[in-house]
């Protein structure tokens, strides 16, 4: 209820009465009239209870008005509102109800900005009305001058003239109001308008004529000065008036009728010929907004209203967004979720689908850290100039079975590599090791190479075993010479030393153990150790072409 629009409230004070009009939504829901004495002020009061956080809008239709147009230099932000309160308070010092009105800017060179100062010298008619207002904590916008309002009626209705009269006849009399080009300058209320038909046109005419006088003596217009009269009615009534100022003063005055603007505004014309402020009142409600002349002390009430409803439409859009957002996050939340065990039932069902290929997989004996250790090996040995793959070959060839017998039981532990041009090079000098797979060991270095890589020697120190050694020392010797055998029988091998061999031998060694413990000689490894070079890889393509039959 506090969001929905409210019923605005547009009051119009004259010295004599008091004229409410309710207005929602544009449209005038019904009006009454209040006296200016002690029982209109007591009705008033009744009445604004029923209306209590209605937005009041309060036209002011004063006899005694002030007008005084300036030109100030042109400044803006806070040295323009000070210098524009101070102007005020040397015109109205002591007076509430008081605005300075801007109208234009010179074009000249120094541009200096006009102002209409405007003022309400005697405001007693407003004291009740306003004090029942203020008594009543009513939410008063401001106070507005009906000529402003006429300003905005004048444009309504497309008067373009520039010197112009615009006289209404209203409740509290007749309304002259001076526009230059477009722009209010003063305006004038002449009360106690006569009744009779015959006396009003001439009312009209002594009236415009003393309007006339004034208009010079300040220096709006001169004689010569071709001054348009526009005599406001609802029902074309003063159209005969019109025509006799017209033929009688030689001015240029026409009948401006209002039936077609309020129709079009949604009032009654019945209502409108009865009440003419109603239609400066409907200008109001439909926000067309005039020159405020209510202190600030007069309008804390509903500009504090105006700040507790901004916190509370605030609070609710933070509350609604922060609902939306947790909305949002709630069904992100959800979905997130969702897919979570999506993404689960996928998994079980792709390791399902796995496991059952993994079925027709062939089984190996290498474990899957062996196999990564053989592919960073590979890496490894690829960013060198040459590969030990040569020497892998011959050392795969010389373990293959023959017509001889298997070797099975030499098991290499450790392969040392090298690439160098020195073929006395120890097993003791600086290599780079690699990561080892299981129990055995490959690794590689280069020794100063020069900067052909195919003129160099490939030398591989090779640490082996007799696998299975039960203490047969004549056997693990047959199986190293046979070894050792197969490797020299091989073209691509320049030399093999053997650098270790699983037995001692020497002559000058004496035996020690025991020949009946043979757990005990079972547990001694029959390690051996070989130097091999192979033949330059050039020199290996030559013995193999002389080995060619002719």
């Amino acid at each position: 209820m506090m969001f929905a629009n409210p019923k605005k409230l547009v009051l119009c004070a004259t010295a004599n009465q008091l004229l409410v009009g309710v207005w929602h939504a544009g449209k005038l829901q019904g009006n009454q009239t209040f006296e200016n004495d002690e029982a209109g002020h007591l009705a008033f009061s009744a009445f604004l209870q029923q209306y209590s956080s209605s937005p009041v809008y309060l036209i002011a239709d004063a006899v005694e008005e002030d007008f005084r147009l300036e030109s100030l230099p042109h400044t803006s932000g806070s040295a323009k509102h000070e210098m524009v309160t101070r102007k005020l308070n040397q015109h109205y010092r002591g007076l509430d109800y008081r605005t300075a009105h801007f109208i234009d800017r010179d074009k000249d060179k120094r541009k200096d900005d006009n102002f209409l100062f405007v003022a309400i010298s005697k405001d007693e008619f407003l004291q009740a009305w306003v004090a029942i207002i203020k008594a009543q904590e009513a939410q008063l916008v401001g106070v507005y001058l009906l000529p402003m309002l006429s300003l905005v009626l004048m444009k309504q209705l497309k008067l373009t003239a520039p010197h112009l009269l615009f006289c209404e006849k209203l409740s509290s009399g007749l309304r002259q109001t001076y526009f230059h080009h477009g722009c209010l300058r003063m305006s004038r209320l002449v009360p106690n308008v006569p009744e009779a038909t015959g006396q009003i046109g001439y009312f009209y005419l002594v009236e415009i004529e003393k309007t006339r006088l004034y208009l010079m003596s300040q220096r709006y217009i001169s004689r010569d000065t071709p001054l348009n009269l526009a005599l406001v009615s609802v029902n074309g009534t003063t159209q005969q008036i019109s025509q006799g100022i017209s033929q009688e003063q030689g001015l240029n005055c026409a009948d401006v009728n209002l039936s077609g603007l309020a129709k079009t505004l949604g009032l009654p014309v019945k209502l409108l010929q009865e009440k003419p402020e109603l239609m400066h009142m409907q200008l109001l409600a439909n926000g067309h907004f005039v020159d405020n002349l209510a202190p600030d002390w007069l309008t804390k009430s509903f500009q504090f209203n105006k700040l507790k409803q901004g916190l509370m439409i605030g609070a609710a859009l933070i509350g609604f967004f922060g609902l939306a957002a947790a909305g949002w996050m709630f069904k992100e939340g959800l979905d997130q979720k969702t897919a979570f065990e999506q993404a689960q039932q996928d998994t079980l069902i792709q390791q399902h689908q796995y496991d059952e290929a993994a079925k027709d997989f062939p089984v190996t004996q290498i474990s899957a850290n062996d196999l990564k250790v053989a592919v960073e090996l590979d890496k490894n040995i690829a960013t060198f100039p040459k590969s030990p793959r040569r020497m892998m070959q011959v050392l795969s060839a010389a373990l293959a079975p023959t017509a001889k017998g298997s070797l099975d039981e030499v098991q290499i532990d450790r392969l040392h590599w090298v690439l160098t041009n020195d073929t006395n090079i120890n097993d003791q000098d600086k290599f780079t090791p690699l990561p080892t797979a299981s129990n055995s060991e490959l690794a590689v270095a280069n020794s100063a190479p020069p900067a052909d890589p195919t003129k160099l020697m490939e030398v591989a120190f090779l640490t082996a075993q007799i696998s299975g050694f039960t203490g047969d020392y004549r056997r693990a010797l047959n199986s190293l010479n046979q070894f050792v055998a197969n490797i020299k029988a091989d073209t691509r091998v320049a030399e093999v030393v053997v650098l270790q061999e699983p037995v001692n031998v020497s002559s000058f060694v004496s035996l020690q153990g025991s020949t009946t413990d043979e757990q005990s000689a079972q547990k001694q490894p029959a390690f051996f150790k070989l130097k091999i070079v192979l033949k330059p890889a050039q020199d290996e393509m030559v013995s193999a072409t002389e080995a060619q039959p002719s």
